[in-house]
């Protein structure tokens, strides 16, 4: 676990997390604390958690969806269906992505289908309708499904129920009035590493939350709310860590070599106004130049010390 984070670090000991890492941490408390995301999304208690369901849907291509959970609600069985989106979905666009899951669903389960899609960055689903409606006289076609943007949630009242499930979630919630966000981060932070729940547990939640807080924020100032221990700690960690190195394999050695140094150049400084280093690095096809190129990216002081290590390895020297 050491050897990993030592090789996932820049030089401010910033933790470098891999592709798809919201992801990863948004769907984990549906699996761990369903209950508390049931909760959340239906907004009552009335129900009865059976089981998580194969969200897998066969067509000619595998579609599969986020979230499929079976409960007993008034007395029968119906699906909780929940997307995550970090941003918002384009090509196609949620409404046509999100009919084509429940009209599939549906075929495939015949069971009432409550859906809902729940956005984590403040800028996403803002035009997202909640459904597609055609009414035309006898061949009216309705489906809806409820929008959940966080930024839009009082995050206080969350907070206060201490349900360990939704603390992952809290820093994208609306602040108090007064409080600004790095210091709800901060505070959110410390309610989840004062909860009564398994140290294993909570060291999880704590690493989720770090990881959901960079939607949010620059991860420079998050650094002091999570421990090194709790990182070492944490199973969470090693299976994000873990799903980036695998998925390292499958891109290829040299494309995930390229990405993992834009990555870290994107991380330490401001590359908008750079050349495109994607092409530059392309064009580099010796693997152990490219290690020797993430080294640098690792230890430069400027983007500009990269830039002219970068170009000397294109003149071959």
């Amino acid at each position: 676990m050491e050897n990993h984070r030592d090789e996932k670090q820049n030089a401010s000991g910033e933790i470098i997390l891999p592709h798809q890492q919201f992801d990863i941490v948004a769907k984990d408390p549906f699996y761990v604390f369903p209950e508390d995301m049931l909760r959340f999304l239906m907004d009552r208690l009335d129900f009865e958690f059976i089981e998580h369901v194969d969200s897998n849907l066969a067509t000619v291509e595998v579609r599969h969806m986020d979230i499929l959970i079976k409960v007993m609600l008034e007395g029968q069985p119906v699906l909780i269906h929940c997307e995550i989106q970090t941003d918002d979905s384009v090509q196609p666009d949620m409404v046509r992505r999100n009919v084509g899951y429940l009209g599939r669903c549906y075929e495939k389960y015949g069971l009432p289908i409550y859906s809902f899609v729940l956005y984590l960055r403040s800028t996403a689903g803002h035009r997202d309708p909640g459904g597609y409606f055609q009414n035309v006289p006898g061949h009216r076609f309705i489906v809806e499904y409820e929008v959940i943007r966080l930024n839009e949630v009082d995050g206080a009242s969350i907070l206060e129920a201490r349900q360990p499930g939704l603390m992952p979630f809290t820093p994208l919630m609306k602040p108090p009035a007064g409080m600004s966000g790095l210091e709800w981060t901060r505070h959110c932070a410390e309610v989840t590493q004062s909860l009564p729940v398994d140290a294993g547990v909570r060291n999880n939640l704590v690493v989720e939350l770090w990881v959901m807080s960079g939607l949010a924020h620059e991860r420079p100032h998050l650094l002091t709310f999570i421990p090194e221990d709790i990182v070492n700690e944490s199973s969470v960690y090693q299976m994000i860590i873990e799903r980036g190195i695998e998925q390292g394999k499958q891109l290829g050695a040299k494309e995930n070599a390229i990405a993992t140094i834009l990555h870290l150049l994107n991380l330490r400084f401001d590359v908008s106004t750079a050349p495109d280093l994607t092409s530059l690095l392309e064009a580099i096809d010796d693997l152990q130049q490219l290690m020797h190129l993430f080294d640098a990216a690792f230890e430069a002081e400027h983007l500009e010390n990269f830039i002219r290590v970068l170009q000397t390895k294109q003149h071959g020297a």
